[in-house]
């Protein structure tokens, strides 16, 4: 196991040496955005609530045609994530709330079932294959990026869902707006839908004074279909194969099944029986195939009462918490003038850290808590501070020298953490 980092050092040429490293660039909504974002605030102006996000603990409001209500934490709600490469957003779906066809294209989508049941799915670009499935409260399924997806309450209670993008602004295009929210021409729209004059003609006066859109009433298997055979629209992992540093390999895409893209496992408590009193369950390439290649995944934490996790970094990704139950205090330390980002989060709100660097949490509160984790990778990494300096075998000698830590102090930590040397 292992102990809380007993201390941080602050280089003296940290401020100097990596003024043109960026740890994060927070939006600064007031000069315009680009391709790669919103332009950087200044960095003497973040502060901590730059980084946290409190509207998705607060339910929409789904009186409106389609029953649902999306709440956004994308870069122009929650400037924190700008340049990340994550973002989320809550869902709450009333019964027979849907959410119709559409895209994201800017970004892969990964859904938790916060409560009750959703079904959903997708179809793929080659082949035109549905891959549909009933979600219940803890399960996970993830959607390859610009695929057309859709889902809606199955159940008889409203559900709730919290979904997260691999892109601070995944973008959105529902299929009925763009078909027939516009100024298009009738004839041209019913030439490229297939769709005759009556129906073309209703569903544009259906969509337009209300603006509000109709469930898709048609998919197109185009004759063309096959010249995408070439195109992956995911790579389902073939754990029984190697992998490499872009994932595993492929399953051959005959084998693939809608359950290689649902995972259940995070409906499921961790075991808080142990030193630090906290569980985490992963949702990556090796436990949840369908996330491969698809530069996003998810996991479960869960923190008893004195829960921690410790100082750790994930060197592949960028992530963000969001609290489902209690109350979790959590931070981060920046890399150029090591300045400590922290702040105390409670249920449904939301803060991001970004790639690579130290930050830890642990649970404040007096009931315990849990909280879902999404990176921006399917495998992100993780090196926990205390294991990489004192569980293994670089002589004691050495570890004093590179952390300024005296020889009793090493010693019991390796004891502690079963280094040698």
């Amino acid at each position: 196991m292992f102990l809380p980092i007993l201390f941080t050092i602050s280089l003296h040429f940290s401020s100097s040496s990596h003024a043109s490293v960026l740890d994060f660039c927070v939006a600064d909504p007031s000069l315009p955005d680009g391709p790669a974002g919103f332009s950087c605030k200044k960095p003497a102006k973040v502060t901590v609530d730059d980084f946290v996000y409190h509207a998705l603990g607060i339910p929409g409001n789904t009186s409106n045609l389609l029953k649902i209500a999306g709440t956004p934490a994308f870069a122009p709600q929650f400037p924190g994530i700008n340049g990340l490469g994550i973002s989320i957003a809550r869902l709450d779906l009333a019964v027979d709330g849907v959410r119709p066809i559409h895209t994201h294209p800017g970004g892969s989508e990964i859904l938790f079932v916060v409560e009750r049941t959703i079904c959903a799915g997708f179809i793929s670009s080659s082949a035109n294959t549905v891959y549909f499935k009933t979600l219940y409260k803890g399960d996970v399924m993830v959607f390859p990026q610009g695929l057309l997806q859709f889902g809606f309450n199955s159940g008889k209670t409203p559900a709730l869902a919290i979904i997260s993008f691999n892109n601070p602004n995944p973008g959105l295009q529902l299929l009925d707006f763009a078909l027939f929210a516009n100024n298009l021409p009738s004839e041209i729209v019913e030439k490229v839908t297939f769709l005759d004059d009556a129906q073309g003609h209703h569903t544009h006066t259906a969509i337009t004074p209300v603006k509000m859109f109709l469930p898709i009433l048609f998919t197109i298997s185009l004759l063309f279909s096959s010249s995408h055979a070439s195109v992956l629209d995911f790579c389902v992992a073939d754990p029984s194969l190697p992998d490499g540093p872009a994932g595993f390999s492929c399953k051959k895409p005959a084998k693939v099944t809608v359950d290689d893209f649902v995972y259940h496992a995070l409906a499921i408590p961790g075991n808080t029986s142990n030193l630090i009193k906290a569980a985490v369950t992963p949702a990556f390439a090796p436990q949840f195939p369908g996330v491969n290649g698809l530069g996003i995944s998810m996991l479960r934490l869960d923190l008893a009462v004195g829960g921690v996790v410790p100082i750790h970094t994930h060197p592949g990704g960028s992530e963000i918490v969001f609290v489902v139950e209690g109350t979790i205090c959590a931070g981060f330390i920046s890399s150029s003038a090591n300045t400590v980002y922290l702040k105390t989060l409670y249920k449904g709100d939301v803060m991001v850290f970004p790639q690579g660097l130290l930050h830890f949490q642990f649970n404040s509160g007096k009931t315990p808590a849990l909280a879902i984790i999404s990176f921006n990778s399917p495998s992100p990494g993780l090196q926990l501070v205390d294991f990489a300096l004192f569980a293994n075998n670089l002589p004691s000698e050495i570890v004093e020298k590179v952390t300024f830590l005296d020889e009793a102090q090493v010693k019991k930590l390796k004891a502690v953490l079963g280094g040698t040397g």
